[in-house]
């Protein structure tokens, strides 16, 4: 901070000795563009500067989904674990505050000279002080806007039996036969086979058993010098394949679970007028994620401003025009820049501090004036 203040009074130093050195050009005026249609040839138009914050969030989406044989994971494979229900988590990971600086369309200030003159305008947009019409400093934004996932391959439970969906039963099938007494018997033709889906419970306990194979297929393997007879690390591969196997075979019984992460981004450009309200930037919830300020069903996410006041010192300072000691001139009429305050951005979530960061704020600052002969030179 020290550092930045020392090159402003230099630059301010510099302005004011180089003005020195030429006459005061006697026809100059410094104004409000205001609703003015139109403006003398020749003439310069700048801006004070405002600060604009960017928020980037990362968010992350963790889904749980309850296996389908959960309930029997206790009776075929031992697990006395209570699983809970499918599930989905949102969380805020990270947040990160950035700024720049962009023209304030409230504060637009006109050159005009009759004359031909040089300025050292240049300086003063170098320190920040002032900014002209230049598209380049909206090359910083971002163009990220609402919410971009960085989706990993979805997992589902699609291999839900070791050997097939259907079983195969076999049911008689039956005759009517009315007898010389004129009774009616039911007499077995022949048996019919067919095919029906199998329980839940019995595909539960084909999986359990297929489980319980590979574990010991894979004791079996570890324990006999197997290896010798496979080429480099097939061994390893063998053995690997069958945890994993089993892995996504318990999954079943345990359930799975995937996670998700989003990237979301908000500009904010705080209103100089309220320099301490805080600002919703979104809302956020546990089951949906992140929301637009205006959606009610999350809990708000703001922005706030908690100032320095390290312009305070310049508020006395009341801006008129600069009336010089030689009478054979005409006054000077200021000119109009903006020092910028030290303020702390938060991003709070209720209590929870999620980000912050230490940035200079102009709309916060003050406004403050040169004599326009400082920055205008005749040829």
């Amino acid at each position: 901070m020290k550092s930045w203040i020392k090159n402003l009074c230099g630059i301010l130093i510099f302005i004011c000795f180089s003005g020195c050195e030429t006459p005061i050009l006697i026809h100059s005026t410094v104004v409000p563009l205001g609703d003015r249609s139109g403006i003398s040839p020749g003439s310069i138009i700048y801006s004070l500067p405002q600060t604009t914050f960017h928020i980037e969030v990362t968010a992350k989406k963790t889904v749980y989904k309850q296996g389908p044989y959960f309930r029997y994971a206790e009776k075929y494979l031992g697990i006395t674990e209570k699983f809970p229900g499918s599930s989905v988590k949102w969380t805020i990971n990270d947040i990160n505050i950035s700024s720049y600086e962009e023209i304030d369309p409230d504060h637009y200030y006109v050159i005009e000279s009759d004359g031909f003159f040089e300025t050292n305008a240049l300086a003063m947009t170098k320190a920040g002080l002032i900014l002209t019409p230049n598209p380049e400093i909206y090359n910083k934004q971002s163009t990220l806007i609402g919410l971009v996932s960085e989706r990993p391959a979805r997992i589902y439970f699609t291999d839900l039996s070791i050997k097939g969906n259907l079983k195969e039963k076999v049911q008689p099938v039956s005759d009517i036969l009315q007898t010389d007494t004129a009774l009616f018997i039911q007499v077995p033709v022949f048996m019919k086979k067919e095919k029906i889906p199998k329980t839940t419970e019995e595909k539960a306990r084909e999986v359990a058993d297929f489980i319980t194979k590979l574990k010991n297929k894979r004791l079996e393997l570890l324990g006999d010098p197997y290896d010798i007879y496979v080429d480099g690390g097939g061994f390893k591969y063998i053995i690997e394949e069958m945890k994993n196997l089993e892995k996504k075979y318990i999954a079943l019984f345990t359930g799975i679970s995937y996670s998700e992460v989003y990237k979301a981004s908000f500009g904010h450009t705080p209103d100089e007028n309220i320099p301490g309200k805080p600002e919703v930037l979104f809302r956020f919830s546990d089951n949906k994620g992140i929301l637009p300020a205006t959606d009610l069903t999350g809990r708000p996410v703001v922005l706030e401003f908690n100032s320095e006041k390290k312009t305070a010192v310049l508020s006395p300072l009341i801006i008129e025009p600069f009336v010089s000691q030689d009478e054979e001139k005409n006054p000077s009429v200021p000119l109009y820049y903006r020092i910028p305050d030290v303020v702390e951005v938060r991003v709070v979530d209720g209590r929870n501090i999620l980000g912050h960061k230490k940035a200079l704020v102009y709309q916060f600052g003050k406004i403050v004036n040169l004599p326009s002969s400082f920055l205008i030179r005749e040829e």
